[in-house]
């Protein structure tokens, strides 16, 4: 897997032009650095603000969450998300709705990693996140699955990565136990969830969290897909720190040592960390495999 390829043209006289259509009033602010992710595009407008637009058609489709459902998500939340400000409709040849969002201060938490403080701001605001999903939430089709519903794909990573040599057999072994024993516990209530929680989405400040980003991919889901994520991203060194938050701010799922919780955080953090090894970008790879190795040591303890 690689970052795919933009279907629409963008750049900054689009979006220049879309505002003084549409935001007249922005106008003044001017369009600067751009940076791509994977469905969506971001352009920073002045010193407060950002404008996010689809790249791809599945991303003009998602992101009815970060517009639609993401205000009414985040009403009792605590920490920094760029919930949109204005929203934008197709024009000036662009084809999809987008956004005006708050800007962010911080550095990706790839770069800038976080702490043991910092692993307890994102258990606790994890916690904040898992209210139950009401009737008629989004589900996303690639990660809503129950663990059972993912296995063949976590299966068919796995084997592809040790055909490829990239790790061993044995590593293997560890990992898929770890996913068998998270995909034995009962399935947990559906809550809404962020899903996609990798270092390029996580701003940090000194360590500590500043902000998650990219709504996209949210869904209702099982809570311990964004906790086996935010696993995976604080790594092994802070990951107690991470659910004993998570487990203090009274969060959805009981993830307590050697219970079913903690075993459905591991299974999933096994399938994040295999999905992000077979990413053929940087940093993604690199991480999938610090935490590839990490997981392998967990499961032989």
């Amino acid at each position: 897997m690689r970052t795919p390829e933009a279907e629409v043209h963008l750049d900054a006289a689009l979006v220049a032009a879309l505002i003084a259509e549409q935001h007249p009033d922005l106008a003044e602010h001017a369009v600067g650095a751009r940076v791509d992710g994977w469905d969506n595009a971001t352009f920073r407008l002045g010193e407060q603000f950002a404008v996010r637009l689809p790249r791809r058609a599945i991303g003009a489709d998602i992101s009815a969450v970060e517009l639609d459902w993401l205000p009414q998500m985040r009403r009792d939340w605590t920490f920094p998300a760029p919930v949109p400000v204005r929203i934008g409709q197709p024009g000036c040849g662009y084809p999809w709705r987008w956004s005006v969002v708050p800007w962010l201060n911080g550095a990706r938490a790839f770069d800038e990693r976080l702490t043991d403080a910092g692993a307890r701001d994102l258990g606790a605001a994890l916690a904040q996140v898992h209210r139950l999903a009401p009737t008629g939430a989004p589900l996303n089709v690639y990660r809503s699955g129950t663990l059972p519903e993912v296995a063949e794909v976590f299966d068919a990573r796995v084997t592809a990565l040790v055909d490829a040599g990239t790790f061993a057999a044995r590593d293997a072994d560890a990992l898929r136990g770890l996913f068998e024993a998270g995909a034995a516990t009962e399935d947990t209530p559906l809550t809404w969830t962020h899903l996609d929680l990798h270092g390029g989405n996580v701003l940090t400040i000194n360590g500590r969290l500043a902000g998650i980003l990219d709504w996209g991919d949210a869904a209702a889901g099982d809570p311990a897909t964004d906790l086996g994520q935010a696993w995976t991203l604080v790594g092994a060194d802070h990951a107690d720190a991470l659910l004993e938050a998570y487990g203090t701010a009274e969060g959805t799922l009981r993830v307590g040592a050697g219970s079913p919780g903690r075993m459905r955080v591991l299974a999933r953090a096994a399938a994040y960390a295999v999905t992000l090894a077979s990413i053929e970008d940087e940093p993604y790879r690199t991480e999938g495999l610090r935490a590839v190795g990490e997981l392998v040591v967990a499961a032989q303890a």
